[in-house]
């Protein structure tokens, strides 16, 4: 039998890249739908059948846990912040938190292009890039890997992300971190990525009085 991981129905797939970042093979590359959204696509000559990217899928290895919960409700007080964020700017005093003790804050923040992307800060100074809706579900690449060689070389790590992501992170890492903290965003769906890149193309378009060009 296969054990590799393949998207029979995308419902069942929310492009977390926990398998692609498992493979040690690289056998898994994430690719684009007609929509622009990413699934993981197997190089079967590449695949060595280890099973991993099965094993670490946060939807094929779905369980659910009775967790009891504290609701905190919070303004930051910084009215600037409070002003350049949509959830009363309580991301900002964790993410400050974790980079006071030389730690490091995994955000999504728009590239020089307007597209949405995982990236991270070391430093107070670049924090604002994180904050605001972006509305669009981001370009991981190697952002699990990434965090999880800060955590084994002992840095603090937090991670904000939709909850599929830090779903697929914590998957991915396979084990509890004690140097790692996540920040979970209220999800409503994310919209396609090429609907975006053809809104952004045409406001583009508007401003340079070019042709609208068309995206593919």
């Amino acid at each position: 039998n296969n054990k590799y991981i393949e998207i029979e129905n995308k419902k069942n797939c929310c492009g977390c890249t926990a398998c692609y970042s498992i493979c040690p093979q690289n056998a898994i590359q994430m690719k684009e739908d007609e929509e622009g959204f990413l699934y993981p696509e197997v190089d079967k000559d590449k695949c060595a059948n280890c099973g991993l990217c099965k094993k670490v899928c946060p939807i094929i290895n779905s369980k659910e846990e009775k967790i009891t919960q504290k609701a905190y409700i919070l303004n930051n007080k910084n009215e600037e912040i409070r002003k350049d964020s949509t959830s009363g700017g309580a991301f900002t005093p964790i993410a400050e938190y974790i980079l006071d003790k030389k730690g490091v804050v995994f955000g999504a923040a728009f590239d020089n292009e307007y597209n949405v992307i995982h990236t991270y800060v070391e430093n107070k100074q670049q924090l604002g890039k994180f904050r605001g809706s972006k509305y669009v579900q981001s370009y991981l690449g190697d952002t699990f890997k990434q965090v999880k060689n800060f955590l084994q070389e002992g840095k603090k790590v937090c991670f904000s992300g939709t909850p599929c992501q830090v779903e697929g992170l914590k998957s991915y890492l396979q084990k509890d971190y004690d140097n790692l903290i996540t920040v979970d965003v209220m999800c409503h769906a994310a919209p396609s990525p090429l609907v975006w890149r053809k809104y952004f193309n045409y406001e583009k378009s508007k401003l340079s009085g070019d042709k609208i060009k068309k995206v593919l």
